[in-house]
Order: structure tokens, then C-alpha cells, then sequence
């Protein structure tokens, strides 16, 4: 903890984000001759983290959209230039969730131990937990910032959130069509006959566009 607080006096939050961000981290990986990478592609509906279970793999995603969920509750989604694994990477615990590729995903697969023993090998190396785990927090506090949001609310913010992210801007800003209405309604925890209701209403304010091709959920610009 103390060699921990001496680096943290050596930089400041902003050098944190400038240089040790998940790219650098990336690049540092590939790079090192300690670590091999295997790039994979997963097609949709397979895990690639389960629930209750420990795993020897660490994941980067490169393409494609993953779903992150504990139980039935699904809790936020994973993307190109996402790390996946951090959380057991210590101990190999079992995690607290699953991920569920969404659609076919892209990525480089890591050895645990490989990535383990280069971060420990790097004086800075425990920046890039902090960093992941800084990153995981946010996505928790902001989902539980939704669910203290009412219908229309919710859904609006969660909406938005999805497409800043994960949009595709066209004549309207679509979301890729693995955003399903069961998997939207999983997301926002409605049910499939109050989310119809919410999306009629947010069609009649503008927010929401017609859908389009296979394409269900597009948000007017």
C-alpha cells in the first residue's frame, strides 16, 4: 500500500488517463515477448466469462458487442476497446458475471498468468487495475443511476446512452440490431408490454424514428 501511495504522488489523474489508458495497455501486450495473443473470432450467443466461474483467459475486443449480466439482470455492454477478465485476474476467483457475446465479436485472447506476471514485472503496472477497475465501477453507478429513473426517463436515458456509445448515424442514429426489444427490455428492466407503451410514447414526442431494415430502435438526431 505505501510503494501504492508513493507512485499515485507521482502522477496526477490526467497523466493517469494520457498514458495508461486500455490502448497503451494493449499496445504494451502485444509488444511484449513475455505475452502471447491469439486473435479469435466468437460468434454470437457464446460466453466468454461465466457467472460463478474462474477462467485462465483475459479478453480484448477489437469488433462486436457483448452483454454483461449477473443472474437474469442484465447491467451494461461491452465493446471494441474494452478489456474483459480483470476482475479474477489476481486470484482467479470466480466471477460475479457473465459475458455474452451479442453479436460476432472479434478479440485477442490473453493467458491470465502471462498478463498477471507482465503487469507485475512494470512499476506502473497496478495503474492499469485501477484503471479497469475505475471503469467498471462507472458502468455500475451509472446503471444504478438509471434504475432510480422512472418510465419514460428511463428509458430515454438509456436509450441515449446506448446509441452515444454504440450508434451508427445515418439519416437517424441507429443501434445495431442486437439491441432487440427483449434485450432492451432486459436492459432497462421492463417488461416487453410496458417498453411497446414507452416506445409508442417516445415516438410520439420524436425521440424515437420509425425502425428501419433490421434495425428496431433509431433515434432522431
Amino acid at each position: 500500500m505505501m510503494i501504492r501511495a508513493n507512485l499515485m504522488d507521482l502522477y496526477n489523474e490526467q497523466a493517469i488517463l494520457d498514458h495508461f489508458d486500455t490502448q497503451s495497455l494493449l499496445k504494451n501486450l502485444m509488444e511484449s515477448k513475455e505475452v502471447n495473443a491469439q486473435a479469435k473470432k466468437v460468434k454470437r450467443g457464446q460466453e466468454l466469462i461465466s457467472e460463478g466461474e474462474s477462467t485462465d483467459y483475459v479478453y480484448y475486443m477489437t469488433s462486436g458487442i457483448a452483454s454483461i449480466k449477473k443472474g437474469t439482470n442484465t447491467f451494461g455492454f461491452i465493446g471494441a476497446g474494452q478489456f474483459v477478465g480483470f476482475d479474477t485476474l489476481f486470484l482467479n476467483e470466480s466471477s460475479t458475471y457473465t459475458i455474452r457475446t451479442r453479436e460476432t465479436c472479434e478479440l485477442y485472447v490473453f493467458d491470465r498468468l502471462e498478463v498477471m506476471e507482465y503487469l507485475f514485472s512494470l512499476q506502473e503496472g497496478w495503474i492499469f487495475f485501477y484503471l479497469v477497475e475505475k471503469e467498471e465501477s462507472q458502468r455500475l453507478l451509472k446503471y444504478q443511476h438509471f434504475m432510480r429513473l422512472k418510465g419514460v426517463a428511463r428509458l430515454d436515458a438509456m436509450l441515449q446512452d446506448l446509441a452515444d456509445t454504440f450508434g451508427i448515424e445515418e439519416d437517424v442514429i441507429v443501434l445495431p440490431k442486437c439491441f432487440s426489444k427483449q434485450c432492451v427490455a432486459d436492459y432497462t428492466n421492463f417488461s416487453l408490454n410496458t417498453l411497446a407503451s414507452l416506445i409508442k410514447e417516445l415516438r410520439r414526442e420524436g425521440f424515437l424514428a420509425p425502425a428501419i431494415k433490421d434495425s428496431f430502435f433509431c433515434l432522431s438526431k
